[in-house]
């Protein structure tokens, strides 16, 4: 009968551990965002950036292994500092952005941490699907993480990306000037 007991007060410590664990999972939506990219070639270094994101992240501070999210940037919203080459930029003959509008990355996975308390700051490695130009390919991220404890999660991301594996080709009469390889860095907020 102690054992049944005994048994029993487990099974709802550890159930109630688990709906409690759980019940931190959270739908945050992308409050701010700021999305650099940076190619460097031979003779030229161009940046760029984009201050419009959309998306929201799931997040479990009890279960960071579990985050799930979609970040959206519209192509138009790249600028360089250069009018004519932003219209170049969105043009038909690179990112084509009337026949693909977004940029979307998928968080498939995280790696880093188990946990993360109010506070504190991770290292991850988010590994995710990357759709450019209408091509989809995986990309690993290092991303740091902070959690307020009440609902805000703020981090810095850094990858890079090849152009043509995304279907983007460098003209050969600009290879000097832009990289096939670009370096991408987003800054963002989500939740409260």
């Amino acid at each position: 009968m102690i054992r049944s007991i005994a048994a029993a007060a487990m099974t709802l410590s550890l159930a109630t551990a688990a709906s409690t664990a759980s019940a931190q999972a959270r739908e945050l939506p992308i409050e701010r965002a700021r999305t650099q990219f940076r190619s460097e070639a031979q003779l030229e270094t161009i940046n760029g950036v984009s201050r419009q994101a959309s998306g929201s992240v799931s997040f479990d501070p009890a279960n960071v292994g579990a985050t799930r999210g979609r970040i959206v940037v519209p192509v138009r919203s790249l600028q360089t500092g250069i009018e004519e080459r932003d219209e170049h930029l969105v043009g038909p003959d690179w990112l084509d952005a009337a026949n693909h509008p977004e940029i979307v990355f998928e968080i498939t996975s995280v790696r880093g941490a188990g946990t993360l308390e109010a506070g504190q700051d991770a290292d991850l490695r988010v590994q995710g699907n990357l759709t450019l130009h209408g091509v989809t390919r995986p990309v690993t991220a290092r991303v740091r993480v902070r959690w307020d404890g009440e609902g805000s999660l703020r981090g810095r991301a850094q990858f890079r990306v090849a152009l043509d594996d995304h279907g983007v080709e460098v003209p050969s009469v600009v290879r000097l000037k832009v990289s096939n390889e670009i370096t991408i860095r987003m800054d963002f907020a989500a939740g409260g």
